[in-house]
């Protein structure tokens, strides 16, 4: 039974864990909000343009699980702190990087902060629950950071529209005063840190990886389309004369509609089967962004925005799919259609840039939007 003062205590080392995942989210959409600001500044070409969010990705895949075994080792919140102010200071940095190199050193900085963030961050956030409130917890921390996530590019446009593109160090300011808030009042975490990682781990993800295969692909044809239009839509919206603002928005609506067609997909797959509501998502989605790439004006709009956020609608049901496949090892399974699915993922617009330069962003885009449909066999055939 809990206290009073130990459920405050949990109370309060979730709302700054909760506020850490905000405004470490926060930043996520930066990128593709400013990517024609970026591209106009340096003159770059879409393959270069397509590179930076496969750099981001492949930063993320390569630190993230060795941020993790670190995580395991403290509980001191070293790297809750240290993640949201790496992340901003990476994108505050983007406005005075004088090339392309520089600039891909400043998005590193940004996508390791976010490694280095979210491992302790989601351990912790059940850490500090207790049995009898895990799920809330994991559930209010995870809810923050899609948050975040959500009005990333709304936050972008409004630092740029109001400072300037050269004003983007603004956003320090808040992830230092919430460091300095953390450091004060939660300078250890409620869970007692391990001294090693147990077992070989290479080994474990590879049995795992084995088995789950099929919902990793299916999950990897998914974020794949779901980074490629996300990242190119604010670019694409642009070159036919729309505005930074208006790619913005079109961020924020997919990630804000995403996360209700990912609730929405949750209870739908309890009432029609998984594989069933899957299938579906992958069959729409497709031809509503097809349909977006020959149609005009606000109509194409929405449909970018309701295709690309239908995709998210089976997030939940891969990942219960591959626990379910792997009961021994839920955490391995939730990391590779995860963490390790989004990562490589990203990697995939960089080859798109570069179809993007030879064949045009409309044609990219279209390729993109098929990728969903050849995973159809291994759904049907495998499950």
């Amino acid at each position: 039974m809990e206290t009073g003062s130990k459920k405050r205590k949990s109370l309060i080392q979730l709302a700054l864990l909760s506020a850490g995942h905000f405004f470490n989210d926060i930043h996520s959409a930066f990128l593709p909000t400013l990517l024609p600001e970026i591209i106009r500044k340096l003159s770059l070409s879409m393959t270069q343009a397509g590179f930076l969010n496969s750099a981001t990705g492949l930063v993320q895949m390569l630190t993230i699980p060795f941020m993790g075994v670190l995580a395991d080792r403290t509980n001191r919140p070293i790297f809750v702190i240290a993640g949201p102010i790496l992340s901003s200071l990476g994108i505050a940095l983007m406005p005075f990087a004088p090339g392309y190199a520089s600039l891909l050193l400043c998005l590193a900085v940004f996508s390791f902060g976010s490694s280095t963030f979210h491992p302790q961050g989601q351990a912790s956030s059940g850490a500090v629950a207790g049995e009898s409130r895990h799920s809330l917890f994991v559930s209010l921390f995870s809810g923050a950071g899609m948050l975040g996530a959500a009005f990333s590019p709304l936050y972008a446009v409004f630092v740029v529209k109001t400072l300037g593109y050269r004003g983007l160090p603004v956003v320090l300011i808040p992830t230092f005063a919430l460091a300095a808030i953390v450091y004060r009042f939660m300078p250890r975490i409620d869970f007692t840190p391990s001294r090693r990682s147990e077992g070989g781990f290479l080994t474990s993800i590879w049995q795992v990886g084995r088995v789950i295969w099929p919902v990793w692909a299916i999950s990897l044809a998914r974020d794949a389309t779901f980074q490629g239009v996300r990242f190119f839509l604010p670019l694409f919206l642009t070159l036919r004369g729309g505005t930074l603002a208006q790619g913005g928005f079109a961020i924020f609506a997919i990630t804000l509609l995403a996360v209700a067609a990912s609730l929405a997909g949750g209870w739908s797959a309890d009432r029609w089967g998984a594989r069933n509501v899957i299938a579906v998502t992958l069959i729409l989605s497709p031809l509503a962004i097809l349909a977006a790439t020959f149609a005009e004006g606000p109509f194409s709009l929405a449909l970018f925005i309701a295709g690309t956020a239908l995709l998210d609608a089976s997030s939940p049901m891969t990942l219960a799919m591959g626990q379910k496949l792997t009961p021994h090892a839920r955490g391995v399974a939730s990391s590779i259609l995860m963490g390790f699915s989004w990562g490589l993922a990203g990697i995939a617009t960089y080859p798109a840039g570069m179809i993007a330069d030879t064949l045009g962003l409309t044609v990219t885009l279209r390729g993109f939007a098929l990728l969903p449909l050849i995973s159809l066999p291994i759904l049907f055939r495998r499950f």
